[in-house]
Order: structure tokens, then C-alpha cells, then sequence
């Protein structure tokens, strides 16, 4: 994973909680669109997930990005 990556996924861990950051504050942040995000984050859970995470975290986490992923359409 890249800088750029492992700060999305950090970025996540702490708003997952709370449905996800702001679309504003994912542009502002990372430069893209909240659709983008959550793309790029539903990839990097599937391939490699974060092992700081424990399974029911990373089960409401996807929960979140699949949820984030609808709403962006």
C-alpha cells in the first residue's frame, strides 16, 4: 500500500463509526470524489485489509463503503 492509501484507510477507521467522512472532507483531503473513495477503500478492504481492525470493525466498515458506494451513484 502507498502513503496516499494508507491514509484513506485511516482516514476511514475514524469516521466509519459515523457513516463515513464528509464528502467535502474527502475532496478537501484526498483530491477525489466521495465515489472514488470509497472505491479505492472497497478494494484495498478486499485485498488487504487492515489488520488492526477486528472482524466485526472490518464487517461494519464494508458495511459502511458498500452503503457510501450506493448513495454516490
Amino acid at each position: 500500500m502507498n502513503d496516499k492509501q494508507l491514509q484513506m484507510i485511516q482516514f476511514e477507521k475514524n469516521w466509519y463509526p459515523l457513516g463515513g467522512g464528509s464528502a467535502k472532507q474527502i475532496t478537501e483531503q484526498f483530491g477525489v470524489s466521495d465515489r472514488d473513495f470509497f472505491a479505492e477503500l472497497d478494494r484495498l478492504v478486499d485485498t488487504d485489509p487492515p489488520e488492526t481492525l477486528s472482524d466485526s470493525e472490518l464487517r461494519r466498515m464494508r458495511q459502511v463503503i458498500k452503503r457510501r458506494l450506493w448513495m454516490a451513484r
